[in-house]
């Protein structure tokens, strides 16, 4: 210490030390009191065989070795819950990391505290929130796959119609939430910041409006819960990939007419327009429900015209089978088919009658005339009686009952080819031998009386089974125009094929033909008409 003149002579001034100083502070020269650190060491991060120390490094890894990172980051927690020494390595060598801002440890702080340690987020978005901080000025890369505008764009245009691919993937992961916000931390996603947030209210306002449709179809309905959230994003994504194919979708359909699908209509009403993300849905996918629905609406109503026209023509035609059937049956029985019906069955009766009474007197006339001329007798009395029983039947079939009288030959032939019907008649003629032979015989034993009262059962067998139908009816002829009036009816098909087909034909002259041909068919007036 000096004396200072300037304080006056005795004054002590306290700002000037001349002597030396003791030590000053950071002088290296002096050791007394300095206590020396060595520089830490820092344990290196150790991924995928590569030592890495910058954050760069660790991203460039990262991306070319994705399930490793998760499975050494996120993934190998031990069996009692502690933390494991992957996450650990990497919790440590995070927070070493030289050369920092504060903007970088500020994003360190939220990465570390609200990302990598939620318990809620899968390791996979955690992987990529860390690739996001690391080096956002690289690529964006998820599960190994790099994501583009592009590929964003294709995961809402095949991904939601698609049940596998990576499309599909890429849009079940952006279903599940988290990925645009993670994916908006890379500066060639940057435009994606607030996108997650804004697809998550267009998608609750839109299952809100959706759940108030009037009269949605089923199919339309299962689309609003699931597929057209893919195209709600698409409306999203600030990107002119998504906007071309968008446009270009909702350019392809042609919406129905207002008016014409009650529901679309609704949803055009409350849509908010053009631009919006529901208004874009609207106006491609549902425009496309609505439209395919209408076309089917217009099939049907055009279907139903079609068919009302057949009904038409069916009720008209049937209405006059119905008067040619009356009319034939009109004339069947009319008396005087009826009575050309009862000669016919005396004549063909009669016919068989008398040839039956030759055999009795080739068996018996040589013998004893009068065992001969009694049998006669007795065959003529068995078929009056078969006459009688079956009078009733051909008086009922009228014109139908046709014996072949006059085509006798063409019968025989027929009758020779057939070989069931030459078994009944050769069993008919040995019936009548038979017959011929006993009552012969019972004659000569027992005389005329007892024999004519055991004749009389045979008479009544003659008589009762004509009237059950055991003599041929020759009604061939009214039972296939009976079978064909009722399988003609309305109602009853056996349509020939080019008929169906030309009444469905959109040529209004093969329709007018096959109308032609349909009233034909079931009329009866041309029965040449065959389904090939």
């Amino acid at each position: 210490m000096t004396r200072d003149s300037e304080s006056g002579g005795d004054g002590v001034s306290g700002n000037v030390f001349h002597g030396p100083a003791p030590f000053q502070l950071g002088d290296r020269n002096v050791q007394i009191n300095h206590i020396h650190h060595a520089t830490p060491h820092r344990r290196p991060l150790v991924l995928a065989g590569a030592t890495l120390s910058t954050r760069e490094e660790l991203a460039a890894v990262i991306r070319r070795a994705w399930a490793a990172a998760r499975r050494q980051f996120f993934e190998g927690a031990a069996a009692t819950g502690a933390p494991s020494d992957g996450w650990l390595g990497l919790l440590a060598w995070l927070r070493d990391l030289d050369g920092l801002t504060a903007d970088d440890l500020t994003a360190q702080i939220e990465l570390i505290d609200h990302r990598l340690r939620d318990d809620a987020l899968p390791a996979d978005l955690k992987l990529l929130h860390l690739l996001g901080w690391l080096d956002p000025e690289g690529e964006a890369v998820w599960r190994g796959t790099v994501v583009t505008p592009e590929s964003l764009s294709e995961a809402c245009r095949i991904g939601r119609l698609e049940e596998s691919g990576p499309e599909w993937e890429l849009y079940r992961d952006l279903c599940e939430g988290g990925l645009l916000d993670a994916l908006s931390a890379f500066s060639g996603l940057r435009a994606l910041r607030g996108t997650q947030r804004a697809w998550d209210e267009a998608w609750d306002s839109w299952r809100r409006l959706a759940a108030q449709v009037p009269g949605l179809p089923p199919e339309a309905r299962e689309w609003a819960a699931s597929g057209a959230r893919g195209l709600l994003l698409a409306a999203l994504l600030p990107y002119a990939e998504a906007r071309t194919w968008l446009r270009a979708g909702r350019e392809s359909v042609t919406p129905p007419p207002a008016g014409e699908i009650e529901w679309y209509d609704w949803l055009r009403a409350r849509d908010g327009g053009s631009e919006t993300p529901v208004g874009w849905l609207v106006r491609a996918d549902f425009a496309a429900f609505a439209a395919a629905q209408a076309a089917q609406l217009r099939r049907q109503a055009e279907a139903d015209r079609q068919n009302q026209r057949i009904r038409t023509a069916l009720d008209s035609a049937s209405a006059l089978r119905q008067r040619q059937w009356a009319d034939y049956e009109s004339w069947r029985l009319s008396p005087a088919a009826r009575l050309e019906a009862v000669i016919r069955a005396t004549l063909w009766l009669g016919a068989w009658g008398a040839a039956t009474i030759p055999v009795a007197w080739i068996m018996w006339g040589w013998i004893r005339a009068d065992i001969a001329a009694t049998l006669s007798w007795y065959l003529v009395t068995l078929t009056l009686a078969a006459y009688a029983g079956w009078l009733p039947r051909v008086i009922r079939l009228g014109a139908a009952y046709q014996p072949p009288l006059q085509r006798v030959r063409e019968w025989a032939e027929e009758a020779r080819a057939d070989r069931e019907r030459t078994r009944r008649g050769l069993f008919r003629a040995g019936f009548v031998v038979g017959f011929l032979l006993v009552f012969g015989v019972l004659l000569n034993d027992v005389g005329v009386i007892l024999t004519t009262i055991l004749l009389m059962p045979l008479l009544g067998a003659a008589f009762h089974f004509p009237r059950k139908g055991a003599i041929h009816d020759w009604a061939d002829d009214h039972r296939e125009r009976l079978r064909d009036y009722r399988s003609r009816r309305a109602g009853a098909g056996d349509i020939p094929q080019h008929i169906a087909e030309g009444v469905r034909s959109p040529s209004a002259r093969v329709r007018a033909d096959a109308y032609q041909a349909y009233m034909r068919q079931f009329t009866g007036l041309d029965h040449r008409e065959k389904d090939e």
